[in-house]
């Protein structure tokens, strides 16, 4: 029967082999065998029962070296430091200088970073000073000249040598990218659409490798590109502030995301995503969340912890009921509710009393709660693209109120509690049923712009001739075929009339 290196780390753990036979046996697999997975497993088994013999290390010194299979030096480099970290320099250096492969060579950077040792600290100098990128090498000519590179410490110089490396690895695949670099670090890094800026068949559909390494990033723009996933390794980004993943094609999110404790800024907009993970609540400084035209049918009950969180766009998904609570999220100033499936006003939202902005427009709203009254920071109300027969009073006690966006309802009258929204500046009533306006309009002193196009009006009220801060009038489609003569004064002072 031939041996798995499964089978015989079993033998050993259950003390029917000896550490001497199982290296033995694990070594012959890795020399002859042509599985390429077992070899795998055979290397990273020498290091689970601590194979430190000096055969143990010759062999995985010449795996390093001279393997042709890149995952087989990179096994090689990962238990060489976990086994032999004390005498990995002479390979690793070998390594360092002629090794192609991104994967070893950041990983052997790692390692000398670790061993920290007079010489590890100056293979890894020269190799920052062949830097031959202008816009690295710049900056680090001024950071060296308020710190002498002898003072870094052989883990700082390798996180620059790392950052270094990955960068040019990615200019190497997507031609000129965007990036920003403080301390000889990674600060910014630009990847929108890099599909667009190449030649051939390279198209960012997977979230690029080795991202995870560059731990001091803050700002990671990764929209119009085809993402499908982003992966566990996610967390190793703690740094990161503004994460942009919107126009993309993402499915999930990895509990991991809710480790970036950090992150103020998260745009997933336009993707697939159907649901959140719990761990999304788990964002405690996140203050804009952008989930805007997903496919989302519920929210995590952890979105509630998101204490911190400014805005919250959940406009074009498949939301009909909100079965969460919103209590505790005392900042959120911007909720965007708008192109779900919603036909009663969800009572979760009325504790959100910081509300600037609440869109609801395009869902299938009948009638509003007289509850809505209680938001009297909202400045802006979009309810249009509905099914609004009336409205309740209550709006018209919301004195900050700017905006109320009421197009394409089947509205046919205002409550007359409306004559008291003083700050009022827009008022669209277009494709509704009015056929006549309220004679109270005229007392909306701070309005700006009407729409009432599309209606069945055949006048206007003559107190219409107060509103002096109007500019814009907009009564196409509807039957009124000359302009009122109570509103020349207006049009003298700069009102623009569209019929």
């Amino acid at each position: 029967m031939e041996l798995s290196p499964h089978f015989i780390k079993k033998n050993y753990t259950n003390n029917k082999l000896d550490k001497s036979s199982a290296i033995n046996q694990l070594i012959s697999i890795i020399e002859n065998s042509e599985d390429l997975q077992a070899r795998i497993e055979s290397i990273n088994a020498l290091a689970l029962i601590n194979a430190n013999t000096e055969s143990v290390f010759k062999l995985l010194e010449n795996l390093l070296i001279s393997d042709s299979h890149e995952i087989i030096r990179y096994t090689a480099a990962t238990v060489i430091e976990k086994v032999f970290l004390d005498i990995a320099l002479e390979p690793l250096k070998w390594v360092f200088k002629h090794e192609v492969s991104l994967r070893c060579l950041l990983t052997v950077s790692k390692i000398l970073g670790k061993i920290d040792s007079i010489q590890s600290k100056s293979l890894l100098i020269n190799r920052i000073k062949k830097i031959s990128n202008e816009k690295i090498a710049e900056n680090l000519k001024f950071l060296f000249e308020k710190r002498k590179i002898e003072r870094f410490s052989s883990l700082e110089l390798s996180e620059i040598v790392e950052n270094y490396f990955i960068i040019t690895d990615l200019e190497k695949k997507f031609g000129q990218i965007s990036y920003q670099v403080k301390n000889g670090l990674i600060i910014k890094l630009g990847l929108s659409d890099v599909s667009s800026h190449v030649f051939g068949w390279t198209i960012l559909n997977k979230f690029p490798e080795f991202l995870e390494f560059l731990t001091s990033l803050e700002d990671l723009d990764l929209k119009f590109n085809r993402l499908t996933a982003i992966p566990d390794t996610i967390d190793l980004l703690n740094s990161i502030k503004y994460f942009d993943l919107s126009f993309n094609k993402i499915k999930s999110l990895p509990d991991s995301i809710g480790s970036l404790k950090v992150l103020k800024f998260l745009n997933l907009r336009y993707n697939k995503l159907k649901s959140l993970p719990t761990s999304i609540g788990s964002l405690s400084s996140l203050t804009h969340l952008n989930l805007r035209a997903n496919e989302l049918s519920s929210l995590p009950n952890s979105i509630r912890n998101l204490s911190k969180l400014e805005l919250l766009d959940l406009h074009g998904n498949n939301l009909s009921k909100l079965k969460v609570s919103f209590k505790g999220m005392d900042s959120l100033k911007r909720l965007e509710l708008g192109l779900n499936n919603i036909d009663h006003l969800p009572k979760c939202i009325k504790s959100l009393k910081s509300l600037k902005r609440l869109g609801l427009g395009g869902n299938k709203l009948y009638i509003l709660p007289n509850w809505v009254g209680s938001f009297q920071s909202l400045e802006n109300l979009q309810l249009f693209d509905n099914k609004l027969i009336h409205l309740p009073n209550s709006i018209g006690t919301m004195s900050d109120l700017k905006e109320l966006t009421l197009w394409n309802n089947h509205l046919t009258s205002l409550p007359k509690s409306f004559s008291a929204l003083d700050n009022l500046r827009l008022l669209n009533l277009s494709w509704n049923r009015f056929e006549s306006l309220p004679s109270w309009i005229g007392s909306l002193k701070s309005l700006e712009e009407l729409c009432i196009w599309g209606n069945k009006l055949k006048s206007l009220p003559k107190s219409m001739e107060n509103l002096t801060s109007l500019k814009i009038l907009d009564l196409n489609f509807t039957n009124i075929k000359e302009t009122p003569s109570f509103l020349t004064k207006l049009e003298k002072r700069g009102l623009m009339i569209y019929k």
